[in-house]
């Protein structure tokens, strides 16, 4: 009887068990979904890479996963992301070692003892002190056929290996992880080419008058600084980043009689140079900028507006002046002094603080120049680093003029640098 009793228990229990595999897989397929989703709102390529890394360990109950990027050009795979390793960027050569293997052939690769296989290199082991046992290495097929990346989990946890299973659900994650990365890496590139067509306008610019060589690019990075300095980041960065770049793009239209000329401009020439300020609005405005960064226009087109409201093209007030243009602004005084012009030598960073000082409200944001001051650490290192796209004493139009040629203003700055 209790035999009897066993048995029936045994086959009321059956279909609870079987159930309850139906549970489990049915939340893993949810969970799938559930990442599938969260990996296609996910644009930037190293934080997808780091969700997908997280997905692979949670859905495979693994101890560690690194996903691989294939670089065609260096035929190379790359990761910065390997959870559990703390290491940076790790590369190798597409065909060596086991990611690199799978790479290479497109081929699963699943072993329950990793030290018995040929392909695995133990240094990182020995480095680090972790023991590597069993691994799981899958490749990720783009649209056109071609391996882009790896999966590697690594220690399965509770097992001695993993099981077709586990390549089954790697194989539900790959198919929609490649699509991700593809994406993102197209908004990679697309990016980069928006970004290197700016910088080649910018430098377009500057190489016009050799007296404000490198003016853009130092503008823009003491920008940064100022910026960060006020907390900005991201988007935010981004934009002010682009709007430094692009400030003086309105100099294209300035004849190079008076953009070139030495000593004091005319009131009839001075008008006319004021002008590149709005023609940088203008002629910004027949770009396509990305949504986001619709507002770049107009920052680059302020950074001659006045606290005072005395500056121009518009002669804004304060309130009407965006944020990011009165830090152009002030980045923009802070390169014209920092570094050399034909009538005075460069400035150190003391009597630039001090001339910036007495700006600050009247010209430039208070604010922003206290922003200057609580990043000058910063600043000092990024003069030195840029010292080197100085226009030199041997350059056109440096060092080249008497004082008779300068106005009453450039006389002054000079006599105040020596």
């Amino acid at each position: 009887m209790p035999a009897e009793r066993r048995a029936a228990g045994e086959r009321r229990g059956a279909p609870r068990r079987k159930s309850d595999k139906k549970v489990t897989t049915g939340s893993k397929l949810d969970l799938i979904l559930d990442v599938t989703r969260r990996l296609m709102s996910i644009t930037d390529l190293d934080a997808l890479l780091r969700d997908m890394a997280q997905a692979t360990t949670q859905l495979l109950d693994a101890d560690r996963a690194t996903i691989f990027i294939v670089d065609r050009e260096k035929n190379e795979i790359w990761s910065r992301v390997a959870l559990g390793t703390g290491v940076g960027e790790i590369r190798q050569p597409v065909g060596v070692g086991i990611a690199g293997t799978v790479a290479a052939t497109g081929e699963t690769v699943n072993i329950p003892d990793a030290y018995a296989d040929p392909r695995f290199n133990p240094e990182p082991d020995k480095r680090s002190g972790y023991r590597t046992r069993s691994l799981l290495t899958f490749p990720m097929t783009g649209q056109n056929g071609r391996v882009i990346g790896v999966f590697q989990a690594v220690n399965k946890k509770g097992r001695e290996s993993f099981n077709p299973d586990d390549e089954e659900t790697l194989s539900s994650l790959g198919a929609s992880a490649a699509v991700a990365v593809e994406n993102a890496q197209l908004l990679a590139e697309q990016k980069r080419l928006w970004e290197t067509l700016i910088e080649t306008l910018a430098v377009t610019i500057d190489a016009r008058d050799q007296q404000t060589a490198g003016h853009s690019q130092r503008v823009t990075r003491y920008a940064e600084v100022i910026g960060r300095g006020m907390g900005l980041s991201g988007l935010e960065l981004e934009k002010l980043r682009a709007a430094a770049l692009l400030h003086d793009y309105g100099k294209i239209a300035v004849r190079d009689r008076f953009l070139q000329k030495p000593g004091k401009l005319d009131d009839v020439e001075f008008e006319y140079m004021k002008a590149h300020a709005e023609r940088t609005g203008e002629f910004l405005a027949h770009l396509e900028f990305p949504h986001d960064m619709r507002d770049v226009p107009v920052i680059a087109a302020q950074h001659h507006e006045r606290m005072d409201g005395k500056g121009y093209p518009r002669g804004l007030p304060a309130e009407r002046i965006v944020l990011g243009a009165r830090i152009v602004a002030a980045a923009d005084v802070f390169d014209a002094l920092t570094a050399p012009r034909y009538y005075k030598p460069a400035y150190s960073l003391e009597k630039t603080l001090e001339i910036m000082d007495t700006m600050a409200g009247d010209h430039l944001d208070p604010a922003v120049v206290a922003a200057v001051r609580r990043s000058m650490k910063d600043l000092e290192w990024t003069l030195e680093s840029l010292k080197h796209t100085w226009p030199k004493p041997g350059d056109e139009g440096m060092g080249s003029l008497q004082d008779a040629e300068l106005s009453e203003r450039d006389r002054a700055a000079k006599a105040a640098g020596t």
